[in-house]
């Protein structure tokens, strides 16, 4: 039987959030205005605070355009092809993909985004849908995939876990403990001490963790 690795994307895989990473990337060409919050978060990349901020003002100033308007083919190609953005784990997921091994994201990120990166990278994904208006352009509204409730639904809702060997899960925050309690070896990317803290309060089984 082959094995299924149930990853997270930001942090985990990648070093920046690739819907923060396209929004500097919307800043650079002028499709959205840096209002100083993008600037400070460049500065501290860890403040939970900047983040969810910038995340609310890219979800706010995307409002009103087409998915074709946020030049997401162009976006993602640079940050793939751009290996300051990625850790080891990229490549430990794509070498299991091409031995038949299944990967699936589960992550808070963008759905137009993350579709797009899956597809050229072969895996499987669910993230936060981002609703659009019936004339097709972004209408403000999400679905999120954020909380460890919403990660732990989509595997028990959607995916077998029964036809595989082994189930490998990777992540970096708390909230992945919704994919961390389905896996039976886990991966822990870079935590901090208090994300660490917490799943061992949770009795979280962390197999190995993977610094920078």
């Amino acid at each position: 039987m082959k094995n299924l690795f149930i990853t997270d994307l930001d942090g985990t895989l990648t070093k920046k959030s690739l819907v923060l990473g396209h929004a500097g990337f919307l800043i650079e060409e002028g499709i959205m205005t840096d209002t100083g919050i993008y600037q400070a978060w460049k500065e501290d990349m860890k403040n939970e605070k900047l983040i969810v901020a910038l995340a609310e003002e890219y979800r706010h100033q995307i409002k009103g355009k087409t998915v074709k308007e946020l030049q997401v083919a162009d976006f993602v190609a640079d940050f793939l092809a751009d290996d300051k953005n990625w850790y080891s784990t990229l490549e430990m997921l794509t070498t299991a993909k091409n031995f038949g091994d299944d990967v699936i994201l589960i992550t808070g990120s963008s759905d137009f985004l993350v579709c797009e990166l899956a597809e050229q990278l072969g895996f499987d994904w669910y993230a936060t849908k981002y609703h659009l208006d019936k004339t097709g352009k972004l209408n403000g509204e999400i679905t999120g995939m954020f909380s460890e409730t919403q990660k732990s639904e989509v595997i028990e809702k959607y995916i077998d876990l029964h036809l595989y060997n082994e189930v490998i899960g990777l992540g970096d925050t708390s909230s992945d403990y919704g994919i961390f309690k389905h896996c039976n070896f886990n991966y822990l990317v870079d935590p901090t001490q208090e994300t660490l803290e917490r799943l061992i309060l949770k009795g979280c089984k962390i197999d190995k963790i993977i610094k920078k």
